[in-house]
């Protein structure tokens, strides 16, 4: 186990016999999370898009949304999208897992963006079920699980798990990939991190995370090491085959600085943000991100030998991958959501040691909190997520 990582593997048997949960409640619980969650996102949506005089509908559809609806719709190169040059120097930005999921669930005939919708709530159930192993391997009992999927489901900026976006995917396959190699289930954690790679190139801190979960613990093993070689390779192949079409302007990563400026800088952009919006911006919106931003240094720091250390380098490696890079600064809230997993261990303390009154009222608030936070920055603020 890694230096500082105070948690150890816990026997599930054991804790089943301690907190026993059939399977039925199990899942009941974590759809009613994803259901119950959504619900009131979408809710605290729709009263700030009446007040700015704004169609619910539109705003769930906003942003990068109608990248991934095009080309689940037509594919990559008649995608109706306004672009300088070729439309497929920004649909390509769009890694095709997602896509693909959502085009295999419109072949019902239902409309794409209620198809999401539906999809991204069944996904962000998978992902509560998966918080409530890693609580359950913390010691969490039954209503520790369930108050961890909660919050860990509601972070700022979740309601993209309602949008056309990849964050449910990737949060449920990230969250079912560190359970697979927390119980060493090298197999699992292949195919979560080959899903993964065909989803997001954030994939690339999952990955870092196997591949040091195989030098620790599997690196005598030949099916750990064929496992992770499997979890990779849909990444460099998509990135190979988009550079095919995209080799004039740097490929992948040329036309993520062209048309998002996003690239690698050590991190200079986002400390020159925060710094411009604790001195000199008024706006609410680039305030939040700046909060979002230092939460995130502080529960990393602050969570180091008590979270489930597979679920703490995970974190560790997807924060440093996003705060080190150059790119549209406001929408780091949604891209560190898979990092709430550091809200685990407290929400399990929490749960533990206050009155439950008083833990449940601060998990309401936490919800309401983050559900306007999820609103604003779609409805009122003007700048993309």
């Amino acid at each position: 186990m890694p230096p500082g990582s105070a948690a150890t593997p816990v026997d599930d048997a054991a804790l089943d016999a301690a907190s026993p949960q059939p399977r039925s409640s199990f899942i009941v619980s974590a759809v009613a999370v994803a259901v119950i969650g959504a619900a009131v996102r979408i809710g605290v949506l729709r009263l700030l898009s009446a007040v700015n005089d704004r169609e619910l509908w539109d705003q769930l559809l906003a942003w990068d949304a109608k990248y991934y609806l095009e080309i689940a719709r037509v594919g990559y190169f008649v995608a109706d999208i306004s672009a300088d040059g070729p439309v497929y120097e920004k649909t390509m930005a769009f890694f095709p897992g997602f896509p693909m999921l959502l085009r295999a669930v419109g072949w019902t005939g239902i409309n794409l963006g209620l198809a999401a919708l539906i999809l991204n709530t069944v996904l962000t159930a998978v992902m509560a079920a998966g918080v409530m192993v890693l609580a359950r391997r913390l010691g969490a009992g039954r209503t520790g699980q369930i108050a961890a999927a909660v919050v860990v489901t509601s972070a700022p900026m979740s309601i993209v798990f309602s949008m056309p976006y990849t964050e449910a995917l990737f949060g449920a396959l990230v969250v079912w990939g560190l359970v697979a190699l927390d119980q060493r289930a090298w197999w699992w954690a292949g195919a979560a991190g080959f899903a993964l790679s065909l989803t997001r190139l954030t994939a690339l801190d999952f990955l870092a995370v196997f591949g040091l979960w195989v030098l620790l613990y599997g690196r005598r093993e030949w099916q750990a090491w064929l496992s992770f070689g499997v979890a990779a390779l849909p990444l460099p192949g998509y990135l190979l085959w988009a550079q095919r079409y995209l080799a004039d302007v740097g490929g992948y990563f040329g036309i993520q600085t062209k048309h998002w400026n996003s690239t690698f800088d050590g991190g200079a952009a986002t400390l020159t943000f925060v710094w411009d919006t604790l001195t000199k911006n008024n706006d609410v919106g680039y305030l939040l991100t700046v909060v979002v931003i230092l939460g995130a240094v502080v529960l990393l720091v602050a969570s180091w030998g008590k979270a489930n250390p597979v679920a703490w380098w995970f974190s560790a490696a997807l924060t440093a991958n996003v705060l080190l890079s150059d790119g549209i600064l406001h929408s780091r809230p949604r891209l560190l959501l898979p990092a709430a997993l550091l809200f685990v261990p407290w929400v399990i303390r929490a749960v533990k040691e206050l009155p439950a009154r008083v833990a449940w009222s601060g998990i309401a608030v936490w919800v309401l909190w983050s559900a306007w936070f999820s609103a604003y920055m779609i409805v009122v603020f003007e700048w993309a997520i």
